[in-house]
């Protein structure tokens, strides 16, 4: 097992900037004289306030993925939501350039079968957009404690956390960056494939009761997915059971 920090110019940010990289061993990469196996590969999206170690430093995410086989790529997004911020940087274009970046220069399947995303949070509210907005990419999504109420956000207060920042001058989400609903509408207007979709939340979260009303508009608009609720708080110990679980669910 490789844990890999690579710092690289970033085009979309217009600076250096770094990411992670959970890379599993296999035999095929110590023979010289042939090609890497191609590993399946998740994408592993952290929370607010938090970066691209967390994972590696709260969760067993590296033990599990190692036991898989399972390539894991963790960017870093600030305070982002992984959107491109109307004042601040592209991170939803940084986060795809991370991805294709790290499918060029390491033993990563590009299939879309090998290929999977999750995340806590913030970071759920980035995989339902990158799940859907960019669903041929992924086979899988699975989000955890997700940020599904984009409109709490507006008066949010949190370090330097900016609702404006990222959304511009607006006293909503409706119609910004943040309408998650709305580019669901639009994904599936256009009839696009989605991945299969995997939701988990803890009972005793303070996102719970915005996950239950969120898994309603999902199933109201006829989206399949597998749901899973049960004893857990907004924490790591709740996360580090939920990846183990999804990582479980993308390989099998």
């Amino acid at each position: 097992m490789a844990l890999l920090s690579i710092n690289f110019h970033s085009l979309t940010l217009g600076k250096h900037h770094s990411f992670k990289v959970i890379l599993p061993e296999d035999d095929s990469q110590f023979d010289a004289s042939g090609q890497a196996h191609p590993l399946k590969t998740m994408l592993l999206l952290h929370g607010l306030s938090n970066d691209d170690s967390l994972y590696t430093r709260y969760t067993n995410v590296e033990r599990f993925a190692n036991q898989a086989g399972l390539a894991v790529i963790m960017p870093s997004a600030d305070h982002s939501f992984y959107t491109n911020m109307v004042h601040g940087h592209s991170y939803y274009d940084h986060v795809l350039e991370v991805w294709d970046y790290a499918h060029q220069i390491l033993p990563l399947s590009k299939e879309r079968m090998d290929n999977f995303i999750a995340g806590h949070s913030m970071g759920g509210f980035g995989t339902i957009q990158f799940a859907f907005k960019e669903s041929g990419r992924f086979s899988k999504a699975c989000f955890m404690s997700s940020a599904t109420n984009p409109e709490k956000l507006v008066y949010y207060d949190w370090y330097d956390f900016s609702f404006r920042g990222i959304a511009g001058e607006s006293d909503t989400s409706t119609g910004t960056v943040l309408d998650i609903r709305r580019d669901i509408e639009e994904v599936l207007a256009e009839g696009a494939s989605l991945p299969e979709l995997y939701m988990m939340c803890g009972t005793e979260d303070y996102v719970y009761e915005d996950n239950l009303e969120f898994k309603t508009f999902l199933e109201e608009k006829g989206i399949e997915l597998k749901y899973e609720e049960g004893p857990g708080n907004h924490d790591w110990d709740y996360w580090n059971r939920g990846i183990q679980k999804a990582i479980d669910w993308f390989v099998h």
